[in-house]
């Protein structure tokens, strides 16, 4: 029997043709993946050379393209191909939520879509939205602690405490704002300025009046409170005692008169 003739060769024939007819009729992505437009055989099916197997579905898992896509047959379906590539230098990894972190840098997709690396140390991978990897180098970054200014010393003297603010702020190079706060524990500890501290340690006793602190400031101090106390207290008293010598000696004129005006009766 001729070879060319056998049932055998017919059949081999058409179990290697879709591998061999595989996604060649479209216009493969440059960058990202894509569904193979035909059904392929789940034996001898694949994706194009530099073009890695992601994925496999009847029906593309919803976006074959057409409406009108017929399902495959039986041992067939529809494979997803991804190219990887090395990503390439941009500025808006930054603003994206997912982005993978590499220390010195992230990596992500252009449109701020999920990643998806093959190699994390080539950082080789690619985007499933057909979009472009990409890479930011991070800024280098600089962190100090700021102290603001001492607030009022909680008392005059025999001594008080004080407080501050204190935080760690960062700076970028080639940032817009100048510095920004960060989380304390970017900064050394050991470096970190006091938050708090005594004050107005002197005593109450060996002080007057004037060399009180913020004694202008403060309006009127406990001490002249105290006084101006007193002296109400003693103009109180010095009215109590008048009002009683008055009442005492009005009283002694009235008897005298009675006294009078009985011995005429």
């Amino acid at each position: 029997m001729n070879a060319g003739s056998s049932p055998c060769y017919f059949l081999c024939i058409l179990c290697f043709l879709p591998f061999f007819l595989k996604a060649n009729s479209v216009d493969l992505p440059v960058h990202g993946c894509y569904w193979t437009e035909s059904c392929q055989s789940k034996w001898f099916g694949g994706c194009d050379a530099v073009y890695m197997l992601t994925d496999q579905s009847d029906d593309c898992n919803g976006l074959c393209a057409g409406p009108s896509s017929r399902p495959c047959l039986p041992f067939h379906t529809h494979f997803h191909c991804c190219k990887p590539e090395i990503p390439k230098a941009t500025f808006k990894c930054a603003r994206c939520r997912r982005k993978l972190d590499f220390g010195d840098s992230y990596v992500c997709c252009t449109d701020c879509s999920s990643p998806n690396l093959v190699d994390k140390t080539r950082k080789l991978g690619y985007c499933k939205t057909g979009v472009e990897l990409a890479i930011q180098v991070k800024q280098e970054e600089t962190f100090t602690w700021v102290a603001g200014p001492w607030m009022k010393c909680s008392s005059p003297c025999d001594g008080g405490v004080r407080y501050r603010d204190v935080g760690c702020f960062g700076t970028s190079e080639g940032a817009s704002s100048e510095q920004y706060p960060v989380d304390d524990r970017k900064c050394l500890a050991s470096e970190m300025p006091l938050r708090e501290e005594t004050c107005n340690l002197q005593s109450c006793g060996n002080l007057s009046m004037v060399d009180l602190p913020d004694n202008k400031h403060n309006g009127m101090s406990g001490w002249v409170i105290m006084l101006l106390a007193l002296g109400l207290l003693a103009a109180g008293g010095l009215g109590f005692a008048g009002y009683t010598y008055y009442g005492r000696t009005a009283s002694t004129h009235r008897g005298f008169v009675y006294i009078m005006m009985e011995g005429y009766s």
